[in-house]
C-alpha cells in the first residue's frame, strides 16, 4: 500500500497517517482498534489472511486513535480514501472496503464491498463508486446510496463518471461493450442490457 492518502477531492475532518512506526515501548498513547469482516477484532494485531494495514487517525473534533484492518486475502487493491461524509474514512485492504466513522471507531467498521478493483469519484457529486467485476456500490454522504444489479458478464470498469452519466465498459458476450448508468440511482439507461441475454437468477 502506498503511503499517500487520497481525499478524492472531499474535505475530510481528520488527518490520517498510513503505516505509522510502531512505538519502541509498545505504547501508542491512544486507543487501538482492530477491524475485520465482522466489524471489529478483539485482538487488533491478529490477521488470518495476510498483513494488516495500520493507520493513525487524528479527527478534528475527537480523540486520536490507531486502527488495524485485516487483509482481504484474494483482492489486489489497497488504499485509504476520503468520503462524502467529512468523518468517513474508507480503507481498502486487498479488495475489502472498510468504512469507519473516525469519531466513533468503537462502533466498528462497515464492510461495503468485496472484491473491489476500482475506486472512482463522480465528478461534481458527493458520490464514490466502488467497482467490482460485475456490479457497483455507490457511497454518498449518508452511507450507501445505491447498489446496482449485475451489469455485465465480467471485467466491469468505469470509464467516465460525470454528473449526468456514468459510462462503464465490460464483457457483454457480443453486446455493446459500453453501458450507461444514471448517477442518481445506478440504473442502466442505455446500450445492451444484461437481462436481454443473461438467464434470470444466473450467477
Amino acid at each position: 500500500m502506498g503511503d499517500a492518502f487520497d481525499d478524492l477531492g472531499f474535505a475530510p475532518a481528520y488527518r490520517v497517517e498510513i503505516g505509522p512506526e510502531f512505538p519502541g515501548d509498545g505504547d501508542w498513547g491512544c486507543p487501538v482498534f482492530g477491524f475485520n469482516r465482522q466489524r471489529q477484532l478483539d485482538e487488533p494485531f491478529e490477521s488470518r489472511w495476510g498483513t494488516l494495514t495500520l493507520v493513525r487517525v487524528q479527527p478534528h473534533d475527537a480523540d486520536e486513535w490507531v486502527g488495524t484492518f485485516e487483509a482481504g486475502g484474494l483482492g489486489a487493491l489497497r488504499g485509504v480514501y476520503g468520503c462524502p461524509s467529512p468523518n468517513g474514512l474508507c480503507l481498502i485492504a486487498d479488495g475489502w472496503v472498510y468504512l469507519v466513522d473516525v469519531t466513533k471507531p468503537d462502533a466498528g467498521a462497515v464492510v461495503l464491498a468485496y472484491p473491489v478493483h476500482q475506486v472512482v469519484r463522480v465528478a461534481d457529486i458527493d458520490l464514490v463508486l466502488f467497482v467490482r467485476s460485475v456490479d457497483i456500490v455507490a457511497l454518498g454522504a449518508r452511507g450507501i446510496a445505491w447498489r446496482t444489479q449485475r451489469l455485465v458478464v465480467d471485467d466491469l470498469w468505469v470509464q467516465n463518471a460525470a454528473r449526468d452519466v456514468i459510462v462503464c465498459r465490460g464483457d457483454n458476450l457480443g453486446g455493446t461493450p459500453e453501458i450507461e448508468l444514471d448517477p442518481q440511482t445506478g440504473q442502466q439507461t442505455a446500450r445492451t442490457f444484461l437481462s436481454s441475454f443473461w438467464p434470470p437468477g444466473a450467477t
